[in-house]
C-alpha cells in the first residue's frame, strides 16, 4: 500500500544518505548539519516515545501495571532513556544481554520531558549525579557491518538520558504508556545477520511487516528556550 511504499523509499533515502535530510526546527536559526547533535525520536502530539532494556521481573510488572515499581525496581538508581532504537538495539544486544532481555517502549509527555531535561547535566564522565546527558555516536537500525551489533555512525550524535533518584521518581510519574518491542528487537537482528553476509541483502526493505513496525524517528526539539536546548547539547548559530 501506500503508507509502506512511502516507508520503503524514505528508507532508501536514508541508505543513501546515510540518514534522512533534516527539516529546520522553528526554534533553531541554522538547518541541522550531519555532523550535530540532534534529537531524533518517535513522537506525536502527546508525547515522545524512549526505550529502555530490563529484565524479564522488572519488564513484566511495567507491563502489567503501566508504569515502574515492584520489589526489583530501584528508583535511586542511575536509568538511562534512549529515544533512538538504534541505540537500545547496541545497549542490550538486541535484547541478548543478561538483564536485558526485555526491550521496552516508553511514551512520557512533551512537558514532562522538558522538565526532566531542564534538570540534567550535560557532560561525560563524572556530573549529573541526579541527571546527566550524554551525546553519544548514534547506531544505524538499518544496517549492521557484522550482524552483533547496529552500524556505528560517527559522525551523528545521539541522545543519552541518565536520571537518578527523585529526578528518577519524576520520570517514572511521567509514564502515559509502555509497551513491549522485544521481538522488534530480535526481527532487526535476524535482518542484520542476514545483511552483514550479504550487503547488498534488502533484508530490511522487503519485509513489510518489519517496515510497518519500525519506529519512525525524526528531529524532535524540546519544549524548552533556546538557551536550555544550546545548554543541553542541541546547536544553534
Amino acid at each position: 500500500n501506500n503508507s509502506i511504499q512511502n516507508k520503503t523509499n524514505s528508507i532508501q533515502m536514508q541508505a543513501k544518505q546515510n540518514q534522512s535530510t533534516m527539516k529546520q526546527a522553528p526554534r533553531l536559526r541554522n538547518p541541522i548539519r550531519p555532523s550535530q547533535q540532534t534529537f531524533r525520536a518517535m513522537w506525536d502530539e502527546e508525547g515522545v516515545y524512549v526505550y529502555q532494556a530490563f529484565n524479564e521481573r522488572i519488564a513484566g510488572y511495567a507491563l502489567e501495571h503501566q508504569t515502574f515499581g515492584g520489589p526489583d525496581f530501584n528508583p535511586t538508581r542511575m536509568t538511562w532513556i534512549k529515544p533512538s532504537f538504534g541505540w537500545v538495539l547496541f545497549r542490550s544486544g538486541y535484547a541478548g544481554k543478561h538483564n536485558q532481555g526485555r526491550v521496552l517502549r516508553i511514551k512520557i509527555g512533551h512537558d514532562a520531558l522538558a522538565r526532566l531535561l531542564s534538570r540534567c547535566v550535560c557532560k561525560h564522565g563524572g556530573g549529573g549525579s541526579k541527571g546527566r546527558i550524554q551525546w553519544d555516536p548514534e547506531r544505524d537500525m538499518w544496517t549492521s557491518e557484522d550482524g552483533k551489533e547496529p552500524r556505528r555512525m560517527n559522525v551523528t550524535r545521539a541522545i543519552q538520558i541518565g536520571m537518578s533518584k527523585e529526578l528518577s521518581e519524576l520520570y517514572v510519574e511521567s509514564i502515559i504508556g509502555i509497551e513491549d518491542v522485544t521481538e522488534l528487537a530480535k526481527r532487526v537482528h535476524a535482518a542484520h545477520m542476514i545483511i552483514a553476509k550479504d550487503p547488498k541483502s534488502k533484508a530490511m526493505l522487503e519485509d513489510e511487516s518489519l517496515l510497518e513496525s519500525l519506529p519512525d524517528e525524526r528531529e524532535y526539539i524540546p519544549h524548552m528556550d533556546e538557551e536550555e536546548l544550546e545548554r543541553i547539547g542541541i546547536q544553534s548559530e
